[in-house]
Parts: structure tokens; sequence; C-alpha cells
């Protein structure tokens, strides 16, 4: 990492071994390759780590794009972490390994195609924070029945989109990440596609009520972060509609001003995270 790499290529070189051919004539499996912070890698030569077998490769802040992979002739490639300003979901780099996860944060993508879509059906992560994303295309989470942990974090999302033309049958994700959308409402069938969700983040939005019914298509989840956002109106017992929730953090929110918190219903809570207010405005929790 923090090197001088312009080249991937350059890696059989200075690692012969590395690559199949050599004297052994066995091509080793790396747990994991980090490229990361080589500012001046642009290159894959192809071929040039034939039959290599990677589980996770980092190319975070490198100017490689994730396309440029497929061609560099690696027998296995599990996770792929890549961050370029080039507008690419790597559709065909995911198809060709069937890898599990992918992360192209803050790369200009914007859209997805259906078609790119359908070639993700092996992720079982995905990464694309900053991406610029706006709407979600119908049938997203279909596309990816294996898909466990999606990060939407820091576009500015119509959130309605997520469960859009959903075929009806239940995704398996486990955790979501909505930070910093910009979301100010979230209409009542928002996560109705998304029953096994064990941990949901919603920081840095601008959410200004919250009802029980939003939430009563989450039984099974556990951790609930809703740290910077304003939280002025709160429906009563807004959080009995979630008899899994353990962990609650409503760090940088008014809720403290809400004549009734509405910490009632939460029957399994026992991790909850608040800033209390000033000395001279007493703070009364019903717990």
């Amino acid at each position: 990492t923090l090197s001088c790499l312009q080249d991937m290529g350059e890696l059989a070189g200075m690692f012969p071994d590395l690559v199949q051919g050599s004297s052994s004539g066995v091509s080793w499996t790396l747990k994991m390759l980090d490229l990361s912070l080589n500012w001046g890698l642009k290159m894959a030569s192809p071929g040039s780590l034939q039959g290599l077998r990677v589980e996770i490769l980092n190319l975070r802040g490198t100017q490689l794009g994730a396309v440029a992979v497929k061609a560099l002739g690696l027998e296995k490639l599990d996770v792929l972490y890549a961050q370029t300003a080039t507008a690419e979901l790597a559709a065909e780099t995911v198809a060709h390994f069937e890898l599990q996860g992918l992360t192209v944060e803050r790369s200009k993508i914007g859209y997805i195609s259906q078609e790119a879509l359908a070639s993700c059906r092996s992720l079982e992560i995905l990464g694309l924070s900053g991406t610029g994303l706006t709407e979600l295309p119908p049938g997203f989470l279909a596309a990816m029945p294996r898909l466990r942990r999606l990060d939407l974090s820091g576009n500015r999302l119509q959130i309605t989109t997520l469960c859009r033309n959903e075929t009806g049958d239940a995704s398996g994700l486990m955790t979501l990440n909505l930070s910093g959308n910009g979301l100010s409402t979230l209409p009542p069938a928002t996560f109705s596609c998304v029953p096994h969700l064990r941990e949901l983040l919603l920081p840095y939005n601008q959410l200004l009520s919250l009802e029980g019914h939003l939430f009563q298509d989450l039984q099974q989840l556990e951790t609930l972060n809703l740290d910077k956002n304003p939280l002025l109106n709160l429906g009563k017992s807004w959080l009995a509609a979630l008899p899994a929730l353990t962990t609650l953090s409503l760090l940088d929110t008014q809720i403290l001003r809400s004549p009734d918190p509405g910490f009632w219903g939460a029957k399994s809570l026992h991790t909850l995270s608040l800033r209390l207010p000033a000395l001279d405005a007493p703070a009364v929790l019903s717990l």
C-alpha cells in the first residue's frame, strides 16, 4: 500500500512464484492482496497474474477500474474493493468471478441498468456509498437473492424505490445502510420487502417524524441507528413494532424535547445511546 506501482503486472516481476509457471507449478492463494493508496496504479497488463487465487482484492485509492481486473487472468476472486471516478458497476467482473462482495464507493455510477443488475446474482455484499444514486431499478433486491449487506450511504436516494416492483418474495438482506441520503420521510411500505433485516442505519438524514407502522415488517431488527436526525414528532409507542430491538442510538437528535419520547414497547432493548440536554432543560425518560 501507499507505493509507486503503476501496473499490477509489476507484482509478477517482484514475486514470480505468485503466478503459474513457477518452479513448483502450483499457483498461490492469497487471503488478501491490498494495493490501496497506490495513486499511480492505472494499468492491469492482461494475463499478468495468471492462475493466482485471491479472496480479497483492495484497489481503493488507485486509478484502476474494477472492469480491468477481469483481464488479469486470476483463477479466483471473491471480494473486490475499488474506488475510481469511472461510471461503472463492474457487472462483467462480478459475473466472471461470481463475486461474493463488491464495493465501488465514491465512484460516479449514478444509474444501474437492468442489464448490469442481471449479472449480480452471486453478490452477498454490495457497497455503493457515494456513487450518485438517486433511485434504484425495479426488482433491485430480487435480482440479488444472496445479498445480505447493502451500503447505500452518501447518495440522494428516493427510498420508495427500495421495494418497488418486487416479486413478493422476501429479501434475505440483514444489514442496510441508508445514512446521509437526505431522507425527510419514510413511507409505510418502505421496508416491506426486507423482513429479515437485523441492522438498519439511518444517521445523517432529515427525518422529522416516525410512526410505529413504519417498522411493522421488521420483526427481527436488532440494531437501529437514528443519529443526527431532528426527530421532533414521534408516534406513541413507536418502538412497539420492533420486539427484537436490542440497540438504539439517538445521538444528536431532538427526541428529548418531545412530551413523551415513547420508549414503551421496546421490550428487548438493552443499549440506548442519548445525548442529554443542557442542565437548564431537565429530562424525564420513561423506559
